[in-house]
């Protein structure tokens, strides 16, 4: 081979090379847009599917409080009037039921560091589960949800009935604890959605868990004045 032929085999290989690593490159990039992208899709359905339920929770809590408060004025008491505060969520519950523990993921395969956080959409999906496998009382970090809870988030601040809340989240559900713990772990559910992106999720099944009263309502405060 001589001189010349060479340094065409030289230039030729560095092109091919380079269209090699350029090709990698774009490759590379657009799967991440892509996992970035699944991970906005599934949080965007979850936050609409969750806004409505809760939006059907605020209204059913609404009428609960105009039902109250006409057993408060009226000659309605004793057991009836703590069955409806319990009923509300104006009391603190107690029994069985599971612990939930939520923390970001503590590894970042690249991309958007934000798929990898725990978002409001990621704690209504939970609670919406708990609340359909018959959850009786559940509680975010101490907050009790109720109708007219909201969970919202800006970024990787949540705010829980008004109220900040960080991670890790402690997921308290007053309930079966069997039933509670397999819709967490259904095929497909709340876990398995999350697993992939490295959130960590554990339940713990509890002999006995207190889920505090919802406090943000006027009939919590006046409440509190009678006593």
């Amino acid at each position: 081979m001589t001189k010349h032929q060479y340094s065409i085999a030289l230039t030729a290989t560095c092109v091919l090379l380079g269209v090699i690593i350029g090709v990698q490159y774009n490759t590379v990039k657009q799967q991440r847009l892509s996992t970035d992208n699944q991970r906005l899709s599934e949080v965007t359905l979850a936050l609409n599917q969750a806004q409505q339920e809760r939006d059907a929770l605020q209204k059913q809590n609404e009428k609960l409080e105009k039902t109250l408060k006409e057993y408060e004025e009226g000659t309605y008491g004793g057991a009836d009037m703590e069955e409806l505060w319990a009923f509300a969520g104006l009391t603190s519950i107690s029994g069985e039921g599971v612990i939930v523990t939520m923390n970001d993921s503590s590894t970042n395969l690249g991309g958007d560091r934000n798929a990898y956080l725990v978002h409001a959409e990621d704690l209504l999906a939970v609670v919406n589960e708990l609340n359909g496998a018959g959850a009786e009382a559940v509680s975010i970090n101490g907050q009790r949800m109720v109708g007219k809870s909201a969970i919202t988030c800006a970024g990787s601040i949540v705010m829980v009935n008004g109220v900040r809340v960080a991670a890790p989240f402690e997921i308290k559900a007053v309930g079966d604890p069997a039933v509670l713990d397999s819709a967490l772990h259904f095929p497909g559910g709340v876990v398995d959605n999350l697993s992939p992106w490295g959130i960590e999720i554990s339940v713990s099944q509890q002999s006995v868990v207190t889920v505090p009263a919802y406090t943000q309502t006027a009939l919590y405060k006046d409440m509190e004045e009678e006593e």
